[in-house]
């Protein structure tokens, strides 16, 4: 029987008082068009859920964030992520960050980021993300 492996990403839904959600637009890798999504990213060996998020969130948007996140869910996501010779499945844990309305956010050059409402980013992040948590996005 062949093992089944996973990779494993922390994304942060990053929302402000006003309702409205960081989307980051990456840019296109390998055969992957450009696109919007949360920030996060995959887990280092001895990392926890939690300091992962931390970690990815300051990497990512340069804010250091200590609050305590609420898990949302975990989802498979839409795409597969090259390890080695194969593609495998990824599994994205997304926690609500709750974020102050006056955030900075620093980004790398090559990215942008803008604030959507829930319903947008809901439609935004259809392309790597189930429909089921698109859906609860949608409704936040």
């Amino acid at each position: 029987m062949a093992e089944q492996l996973f990779q494993i990403g922390i994304k942060g839904l990053m929302r402000r008082s006003d309702g409205k959600i960081l989307l980051l637009k990456l840019p296109a890798w390998r055969d992957r068009p450009s696109h919007w999504d949360l920030p996060g990213g995959k887990m280092d060996p001895s990392e926890t859920f939690e300091q992962t998020l931390r970690r990815e969130l300051k990497e990512e948007t340069g804010f250091a964030y200590s609050g305590k996140p609420k898990q949302l869910c975990a989802v498979l996501s839409n795409v597969t992520i090259p390890v080695g010779d194969r593609e495998v499945p990824l599994v994205l844990i997304p926690y609500e960050v709750e974020v102050p309305e006056n955030i900075e956010i620093v980004l790398d050059a090559e990215e942008a980021y803008d604030w959507f409402a829930a319903k947008a980013a809901a439609e935004l992040l259809a392309v790597r993300y189930p429909e089921d948590f698109c859906q609860k996005i949608a409704i936040l």
